[in-house]
């Protein structure tokens, strides 16, 4: 039964951290101009690669931070950084599925929204406290629900309509501007310890 209760609670962390309800809007801005087969193209894929990645982390994280001399406050920077000109492109009306519809799956979906900084940080702690097992499994059942919100995000747009998605990625642009400045906030100051 413990082990149950820690699965739970893993899972609900991990949930709340990648947050993938509040990303839907994010995937449909990024996605609005494609058709819903590639849109379930893309989303697979960050999803697979977001999996990877932090299964990845939680075998060797540290060790790979390690290796490369890299902190999770530079993560933060560099993920504040790339989440940033992602805004830009998605206020300035720019078409960022069309433009690279292949890589728009890792790049930003899987890295750094569904595995950025926070989730990281999350699944190297997990493993310290939970054990490789039960962090494994609370990624699994994460990213399992995480493919099932995705996968009907086309009945979001359509009731949204054209004009309301394009209203909510202006929004969402906005917000993800604000998320960039926090990560890169939370690094500067992870690093000057203030």
């Amino acid at each position: 039964m413990p082990v149950v209760i820690d699965l739970l609670k893993a899972t609900v962390a991990l949930f709340i951290i990648i947050d993938p309800v509040g990303l839907v809007p994010i995937f449909m801005a990024l996605t609005r101009h494609i058709s819903h087969e590639e849109q379930i193209a893309i989303f697979t894929r960050a999803i697979a690669v977001a999996f990877i990645l932090l299964v990845i982390f939680a075998l060797a994280g540290t060790g790979i931070l390690n290796l490369f001399g890299i902190t999770i406050n530079d993560f933060k920077i560099a993920g504040g950084i790339l989440l940033l000109v992602l805004a830009l492109h998605i206020i300035n009306e720019a078409h960022y599925a069309q433009e690279g519809e292949s890589n728009v799956g890792v790049v930003p979906l899987a890295v750094p929204l569904l595995a950025g900084p926070g989730a990281i940080t999350t699944t190297i702690v997990f493993i310290a406290t939970y054990g490789v097992w039960i962090t494994i499994g609370a990624l699994v059942i994460t990213f399992a629900l995480t493919f099932i919100i995705f996968r009907y995000v086309g009945l979001f747009y359509r009731l949204l309509g054209q004009t309301g998605s394009d209203v909510i990625a202006k929004i969402m642009g906005m917000l993800l501007a604000a998320i960039a400045v926090q990560f890169i906030r939370q690094g500067l100051q992870g690093m000057l310890h203030f």
